[in-house]
């Protein structure tokens, strides 16, 4: 019985560690660097991803993200802005953002 409960235990324990990855993916960038996005803007509740990102994995765990989004202005109108961020994962989990910093943020309207 002493057996078959430390082999429960083990196999859970397996189970739940290999779900988290140990290293950064386009995909913990991408929430990232969009939870660092969606910070910076005056109406965060807004914001409307165009869905046509791309992340440039620069090395280092380090990416760079680029996307089009819609976001309100301070005047209350909607704008097209195009965006870019660098973040960079400071290790632990990398799905969590806290374990993210963020760099270099350009919000561009675009014309």
């Amino acid at each position: 019985m002493k057996n078959l409960i430390l082999t429960t235990i083990a196999t859970v324990f397996l189970l739940l560690t290999s779900c988290v990855h140990s290293t950064p993916n386009n995909s913990d960038a991408k929430e990232a660097a969009r939870a660092a996005i969606i910070h910076n803007l005056k109406d965060p509740t807004s914001a409307k991803f165009y869905h046509n990102e791309t992340i440039n994995n620069i090395g280092n765990n380090t990416f760079v993200y680029t996307e089009t989004l819609i976001a309100t202005n301070s005047f209350g109108g909607s704008i097209v802005q195009n965006v870019t961020v660098k973040v960079k994962w400071k290790g632990g989990n990398p799905s969590k953002i806290e374990n993210w910093e963020w760099s270099d943020l350009q919000i561009i309207p675009r014309k």
